[in-house]
Order: C-alpha cells, then sequence, then structure tokens
C-alpha cells in the first residue's frame, strides 16, 4: 500500500528530509488528512455497505436493474404489480431500453416545415422550429419517444397484489452483483424472489418461490400498453385503454417457451420467455398472459426483448445471473473508486453513499448506445429525448471514474447522427455540425421555443474527446474522434459573429445562455458560453497539432479575439451575460444566478479568465445564495468550483447539502427541484455529483501538490483513493 502525504509545507522541507522524516514530521503537524493513493481498497466492502435495503413500501426506493442499453424497475415483490402506489407517490415501474422507439400516426400529414419560425441572425434570416404551440411542433416534440417493453407483475387469484396484501417485506439490492432479493409475506404465506438483470443483453430472469405458487394462487401477469400518454411531458403514463392500436402476437410456442411479436404502427418488437420450471404460459386477454405452475412452488423463467437489428437469444436465470454477477464485478473492479470508512467527518458516510449509489445509476441508465434523456432509462422526461446540453455532466464522470469505455459507447451515437447534424448545420448556413439540443435516436432537431438557441451543448463532443484521448493517448483515438472534433470546431467558429469596427468575435444575439431565464433576443456574450467557445477551440488547435497539422488560422483568429468575459461596471465580478449587471441587485428571497461560476469549475482555468475575478465572484454568489440554494446538478457545479478556487471546506459543504430539493433518495435518484412530481429519476443531479468528488479525488491540471486536492485538510479526512482519472 502506497501512503503519500503532501502540501504546500512538504515541498519546501523535501530537500532536506528524507521522504519518511518528512512524513513523520507532517503528522505530527496534525494539521492535515491522511490521503491513500492506489491503495488496496476492499472495494467489494465499500460497494456492498451501500446496498438498498427496503422493509416497507416505498416508491422512492424502488430499483432499477440494467446495462446502460436496459433497465427494469422493480418494487418491493420483485416485479412491477404495485404501479399506481410507485407512480402517484415516486419512481415509476418501467422495462425500457435504448433502441425500440415508437411514433404515433401522423394522420394530418404534418411536416417540421409546419413548426418553422424565422430568426434573424445578424442580419440572415434563419428557420427554425420553434412555433411550439403548433400541432407540428407538438407531433414532432412527442415522437419518436422510446417504447414501454412490458409490465411483469403478481396476480392473486387473478388480481393485482395489493399493499394490503403483502407483509414482513425484506428486500434488498446487492449493488455488488446487481441482484435484487425480495422477501415478504402474501396473505401470511412466504415469497421469495430474486431479480437479475444481464450484464450486457436485453434481457431479465426471475426465480420466485412460494406456497402459493405450488397452490396456483399465485401467477405472474405479462402484459403489454400501446404507448405512453405523451400529453404529459414529465413521467407520463401508460396507455392501457386503447388494445386495438396493438398487437401481441404469439409468434412460437413450445413447452417451455413463447415468442411474441408486439406491433404497434410502425414499430415492431419481439419478447421471448422462457421457463426452467414446470409451468405454462396462457393469453387472458389480447395484450395479458398468465405464467403460473404446473407442479412446484417454483416459477424459474427469463425475458429477452429483440428486433432484427438487435437479435437477442434468450438465456436461462442461472446464465443471467452470472452476467450480472460478471458485469457489476468488473465495473466495480476495473474503474476509480474512493474509500471514505475511515474518514473523522460524520458526513462521509452521506457523501460515500451518494457516491456509490451515483455510480451504479449511471452505469445502469446512461452507459449506452444511445444517451437517454435527463431522466435516464428509469422513466420519461421531454418524451424521452437526448438532451445533448448535459451530455457532458452525464458522460463526464465515465472517464473521471476510470469507464472510458463507457463515454465512448454515447460518443459512438453522435459519431452516427454527425452527417445529419452537418447538413442541418448548412441548411442554416453554418459550417461544421450544429447537433441537436433535443433529439430521439434518429438525430432529428426536435421543435421548442428555446431549443434552436441553446449552444452550451455545442462545444461538448470536443471536451469529451480530448478526455478519451487522455485516457488513451494513440493514434487511434485521434484518427477515430478527430472529425467529431474539427466539425465542432467548424461550428463555433461559424457561429461567432465579427463586429467589423472592432474586429471583436460576439456570441449572440439572439442565443439563450444556461439558465434559460432570459429572452434570446438580448442574451450576448455569455460568460460561461464565451469561455466555453475559447476552450473548445484551443483544444480543437491542438488536436491539429498532435495529427500533424498546422493551426487552422481562423480558428485562431476567432479564439484570440472573442469578445471579454462580461464583469461588473467596477471589473470586481464577473456577470452571467454581458450587460445584465442587475442579478447582483437582489433581496435575499432571491439568489444570484450561477450559471458564470462554469467558467472556472466546469472548464479548467484558462488565459480567457482571472482566476481572482471569479473567486470573488463565487464568494459573492456563497454568500448570499447560502449552503441551502445549491441543490440538483448546481451542487455538483458550486464543487467543482469551490475545489478549482481552493476551497475543499465549501466543496463538502455543497456536495453534503441536507436541504429538501438537495435530497438523494434510498435508491440513489434525485428529484428534479422545479418539478418534483415529474422528473423524479434527475440524473443530471447524480452525474454533477460524481463530476465533483471525482475532481476533488483525482485533481485537475494545475491543482496544488497534493493527493486528492479537493478535500480538505483539517484531520478529518482520512481516505483511499484509487483508479480516479484527473480533469483538464
Amino acid at each position: 500500500m502506497s501512503v503519500t502525504f503532501k502540501s504546500p509545507i512538504a515541498a519546501n522541507l523535501y530537500p532536506f528530509f528524507s521522504r519518511f522524516t518528512a512524513l513523520l514530521f507532517l503528522i505530527a503537524l496534525c494539521a492535515s488528512s491522511l490521503v491513500r493513493v492506489e491503495a488496496q481498497i476492499d472495494r467489494r466492502a465499500v460497494v456492498q455497505r451501500h446496498s438498498v435495503h427496503n422493509t416497507r413500501v416505498d416508491p422512492e426506493s424502488a430499483l432499477t436493474l440494467g446495462n446502460g442499453d436496459f433497465a427494469l424497475t422493480v418494487d418491493v415483490t420483485g416485479l412491477q404489480g404495485l404501479e399506481r402506489v410507485y407512480y402517484d407517490n415516486g419512481l415509476p415501474l418501467e422495462t425500457r431500453n435504448t433502441w425500440t422507439w415508437h411514433s404515433f400516426p401522423n394522420t394530418d400529414g404534418l411536416t417540421l416545415q409546419d413548426a418553422m419560425g424565422t430568426v434573424d441572425f445578424h442580419g440572415r434570416s434563419i428557420e427554425y422550429p420553434i412555433k411550439q404551440r403548433s400541432p407540428a411542433a407538438a407531433y414532432f416534440r412527442e415522437n419518436p419517444h422510446p417504447m414501454p417493453l412490458g409490465q411483469f407483475a403478481f396476480t392473486y387469484h387473478g388480481e393485482p397484489l395489493r399493499t394490503e396484501d403483502i407483509s414482513a417485506i425484506d428486500q434488498t439490492l446487492d449493488l455488488w452483483t446487481g441482484k435484487v432479493t425480495s422477501r415478504l409475506l402474501v396473505q401470511g404465506q412466504p415469497l421469495e424472489v430474486v431479480t437479475v438483470a444481464d450484464g450486457k443483453e436485453v434481457r431479465f430472469a426471475v426465480e420466485a418461490k412460494s406456497p402459493l405458487i405450488e397452490s396456483g394462487v399465485l401467477e405472474v401477469r405479462i402484459r403489454f400498453p400501446y404507448s405512453y400518454r405523451t400529453s404529459v411531458a414529465h413521467k407520463p403514463p401508460f396507455i392501457w385503454e386503447q388494445p386495438d392500436r396493438h398487437t401481441s402476437e404469439l409468434a412460437e410456442q413450445t413447452d417451455n417457451h413463447v415468442r411474441i411479436r408486439r406491433s404497434a404502427d410502425e414499430t415492431e418488437y419481439l419478447v421471448d420467455i422462457a421457463w426452467e420450471t414446470k409451468s405454462q404460459l396462457r393469453r387472458e386477454q389480447d395484450h395479458d398472459f398468465r405464467l403460473g405452475s404446473t407442479g412446484g412452488d417454483t416459477l424459474r423463467f427469463s425475458v429477452a426483448f429483440s428486433d432484427e437489428r438487435h437479435p437477442i437469444e434468450v438465456a436461462g436465470f442461472e446464465e443471467v445471473k452470472a452476467s450480472s454477477a460478471k458485469g457489476w464485478a468488473s465495473y466495480w473492479s476495473e474503474g476509480g473508486m474512493i474509500d471514505l470508512g475511515s474518514a473523522k467527518d460524520p458526513r462521509a458516510a452521506e457523501l460515500e453513499r451518494r457516491v456509490i449509489q451515483s455510480l451504479y445509476l449511471m452505469r445502469v441508465n446512461y452507459a449506452g448506445s444511445m444517451p437517454p434523456a435527463e431522466s435516464g432509462l428509469q422513466h420519461l422526461t421531454w418524451f424521452g429525448k437526448h438532451h445533448s446540453e448535459v451530455y457532458f455532466i452525464h458522460a463526464a464522470q465515465f472517464y473521471q471514474w476510470g469507464h472510458v469505455d463507457l463515454l465512448e459507447k454515447g460518443l459512438s451515437w453522435y459519431r452516427s447522427i454527425m452527417p445529419r447534424a452537418i447538413e442541418y448545420a448548412k441548411s442554416k448556413g453554418f459550417e461544421g455540425v450544429r447537433w441537436p439540443k433535443m433529439s430521439g435516436i434518429d438525430g432529428r432537431p426536435s421543435p421548442g421555443g428555446i431549443n434552436p438557441y441553446i449552444i452550451w451543448n455545442q462545444p461538448n463532443p470536443i471536451y469529451l474527446s480530448e478526455l478519451v484521448y487522455r485516457a488513451k493517448p494513440t493514434e487511434e483515438t485521434l484518427e477515430t474522434y478527430g472529425e467529431l472534433v474539427f466539425e465542432s470546431a467548424k461550428f463555433l467558429v461559424s457561429f461567432a459573429h465579427k463586429d467589423l469596427d472592432t474586429g471583436i468575435y460576439h456570441l449572440g444575439p439572439p442565443i439563450k445562455n444556461v439558465s434559460e431565464s432570459t429572452g434570446a433576443e438580448v442574451v450576448r456574450n455569455p460568460t460561461f458560453e464565451t469561455a466555453y467557445w475559447y476552450f473548445g477551440l484551443s483544444l480543437a488547435q491542438e488536436w491539429r497539432k498532435r495529427l500533424g497539422m498546422d493551426p487552422d488560422p481562423l480558428w485562431e483568429e476567432v479564439r484570440q479575439n472573442l469578445a471579454d468575459l462580461p464583469r461588473t461596471k467596477d471589473g470586481q465580478l464577473y456577470l452571467e451575460i454581458e450587460g445584465m449587471g442587475h442579478i447582483y441587485e437582489v433581496g435575499p428571497e432571491k439568489k444570484i444566478p450561477v450559471s458564470m461560476l462554469l467558467a472556472l469549475g466546469y472548464l479548467p482555468a484558462t488565459p480567457k479568465i482571472d482566476v481572482e475575478t471569479a473567486r470573488r465572484t463565487f464568494k459573492t454568489v456563497f454568500d448570499h445564495n447560502g449552503i441551502e440554494r445549491w441543490v440538483s446538478w448546481q451542487m455538483g457545479q458550486g464543487a467543482m468550483t469551490a475545489a478549482r478556487l481552493g476551497e475543499p471546506q465549501i466543496a463538502i459543504d455543497i456536495l453534503t447539502n441536507k436541504e429538501g430539493p438537495a435530497r438523494f433518495m434510498p435508491s440513489g435518484y434525485v428529484r428534479r427541484p422545479k418539478d418534483p412530481e415529474g422528473a423524479v429519476a434527475y440524473l443530471p443531479a447524480n452525474g454533477a455529483f460524481l463530476g465533483a468528488v471525482a475532481l476533488m479525488a483525482g485533481g485537475w491540471e494545475g491543482a496544488p501538490e497534493l493527493e486528492a486536492p479537493g478535500f480538505p485538510r483539517d484531520g478529518n479526512w482520512d481516505i483511499l483513493v484509487e483508479g480516479v482519472l484527473p480533469m483538464p
């Protein structure tokens, strides 16, 4: 085990003391924490002490199993029978994958052109789909959307289980293996259920044991909704009441296997159900099937979902369970890890819980071949559409925690939609690639009143490609992602508007900055977006150098002549948006916007930003807003800025905020404060949180010469760190 201890004092004394003597000297000072890096963490112990344990029906503690391309969320029975209780009061119970999508019929022949409105872009008219209230905008926002794959639930005497039917609940999600074990009583009789999702494939398996199964009164119900009721933007319910609009055809059937061909409008997929016990599956209604025992107290079955592009073979319960265990063991063993078990600070246990459960949820929800919406695969928000502006928040943490392969899976989707995105940019008069702000699996931009004006999504692929290169600095990486970087840079250059009198390049108007609270027609040179333009172009030029290319002169002209980051009249504080000095003229009941802080935190210190001005800005904002207002993904954002400014205690305070909107639910999900009943699983909060802790543990370029430089040196943070990668 390597034990290291570094501080500015150690740096000065080191030439005069041996490593051992300096270590003893510093320990005697008792002024810092002990940080052990690349030590032998008992990873299984760390992970399993945060496994989720349920002893009651808690809709905020639904458990999601999956692998990034597939997710199954279950209630305390190990299946999904308590649908209404969980939907109405917490996390919905859903079965999803990343590649099965559905569109309602376009009976009115609507086109995207019908949603277009004209926007003036510095004397040039551009058409954007901004007529959000039009029928066409509504249709193309809602379609396509992910398809619910089915619901799996227990029935008692043919009827769904009720909360009053069950008692003595003892359920555990073992985070190390991804296995849910549910023990309970049904009308006084024992039921034990083991539920697992495959480590790679879109399939899951269940083993249920009970005397009620042997007697035939407890069965498994398998039913399929038509789709989601997408008139509800966040957490839409299933459509159960339109059976004539879809089909569930028994395509194949043997003694221990059935294949159901599902068809809803243009969407088709297959559901294979196989059982290993004496069982029988029968059709109850058009889309309602029952699996029951024909001998014995056990139902052991597996379910696989596939289509022509994604063929998946059915597998047995033990194979699926082994695949789950292997996938999770690999994830936990090969990536980064932090152990706070020896820390004296009383908040350490909760901080560690938030880390481990967030690491679990990000692999389940966001490690697939197509990045989903901000609620991942847990439930639908924004019609299931991917929001590219928060993609960095979701995906950068995969690099930081040593799972760059999972980051690359998402980037592969960006590479696949690049031709369409290049064509879209060209149609608007821009060069390079215009990434869709909100889109389904097809990469088509979705209409919306603010969607075309969001720009902080545009440098994200550059930054993320850079992280891949830092983990894998090879020619192959440069060749794989070079086009992604360069086409993104071309758009940054093309979008910046040059003032011919001054030679300065400006961003906007019309644009929307991160907070989205100011009219697009007045937003000009927002601090974060301008800093991000500079950083993105700097990285792109570095990629040209790595590939033996000369710097692009136009890129350099734009980079060097971007507008200064806007400040207050006295120059002491950064503004969120140029000319908007009123943000600091607010009473205690209102908070100061924080997006300008992203320019140092989310981004590294560059020549574009003055660190001392950033320090004054952060202090002013923090003192006014107070700790209780750092919630959701702003927790991670604020902690990153605090860490880079050398304020580790504030970073910890922010990340351990106990205010209601900052609460991590028992299974690790965090609600979106602006929409607490809709976006119940708001994964930018988890992603930003992981990014901040990793920055604090793994460091960054220019960080103090300390191990885990973002953690306090107050004697209360004895931590172990392994495999966490530094940020720029």
